[in-house]
């Protein structure tokens, strides 16, 4: 079975992914891991910019039955929707509340240039992120008007991950035992990409700045509701913390650790 992350950017789809691994691996499934020529021998996940047809039959006859998971940012190419329409390809997508994804490619623009890198280096303020947010938005709409695509929310995946395990169990036709696969992600050092873990953040923004993401896509905001009551009580439970987003080195060292599984 291929089954697809795709993902948002900064919508928890690499917690996401590393669910989706897991829970295959608590139902008894072996999934595989690619290697060269697909990704770096030093790789820790199945991503790939852009998922089409050719890629899928080369990983499907390399797989030779096994299970593999693949993670995405990129949109549904040409067929990719009929085959996952069809079953014969599953697929899931995470979104969350756009105010808070631009909070996050801010801190991550501000951490790029402190360690002189290109990635997200252009994210310094609110504005700075809407063009951007206007494809990640448009592409996540692609892959949610398909079919047969399972939908995971940034709140449900950090807050009531036990939900979103269950969820993607009976996606793949599995039971499992979720505090079994939570137990993997006891320590945020496991999760990939952990940044700041503030619940709510959006509270963050001025009314203002608000109001230009609820404007702009009143659409989205209408379709999903991203406030849950487990949000609420973990902010309530942050208040007077100092949460600040993670390091160059910390986001080294979650790599490290995922890549050996320790």
């Amino acid at each position: 079975m291929i089954y697809i992350c795709y993902g948002i950017t900064k919508s928890a789809s690499t917690f996401l992914y590393q669910l989706t691994e897991e829970t295959f691996r608590a139902a008894g499934r072996k999934i595989m891991r690619l290697g060269s020529p697909y990704r770096a021998s030093d790789s820790v996940e199945n991503y790939f910019d852009f998922v089409n047809i050719d890629l899928l039959s080369e990983i499907q006859d390399l797989a030779k039955g096994r299970d593999i998971v693949l993670k995405t940012h990129g949109p549904p190419l040409a067929g990719i929707a009929e085959l996952v329409a069809s079953g014969h390809v599953l697929a899931s997508s995470s979104i969350r509340d756009p105010r808070e994804i631009a909070l996050s490619m801010i801190d991550h623009g501000h951490r790029s240039r402190q360690w002189k890198s290109a990635r997200f280096s252009e994210f310094v303020h609110v504005d700075d992120t809407l063009n951007a947010l206007d494809i990640q938005i448009g592409i996540f709409q692609s892959w949610a008007n398909i079919k047969g695509v399972k939908i995971f929310k940034y709140n449900d995946i950090c807050y009531d991950s036990a939900s979103v395990v269950t969820g993607i169990a009976s996606h793949i036709g599995a039971e499992v035992d979720a505090d079994k696969v939570l137990n993997k992600f006891k320590s945020k050092t496991t999760i990939g990409q952990f940044s700041k873990g503030k619940a709510l953040r959006y509270t963050e923004l001025s009314s203002e700045d608000q109001e230009i993401f609820l404007e702009r896509y009143a659409d989205l905001y209408k379709a999903f509701e991203f406030e849950t009551a487990n949000a609420r009580r973990v902010a309530e439970e942050q208040k007077g913390r100092a949460l600040r987003p993670s390091g160059e080195l910390i986001q080294h060292l979650i790599n490290f650790r995922r890549r050996f599984r320790i």
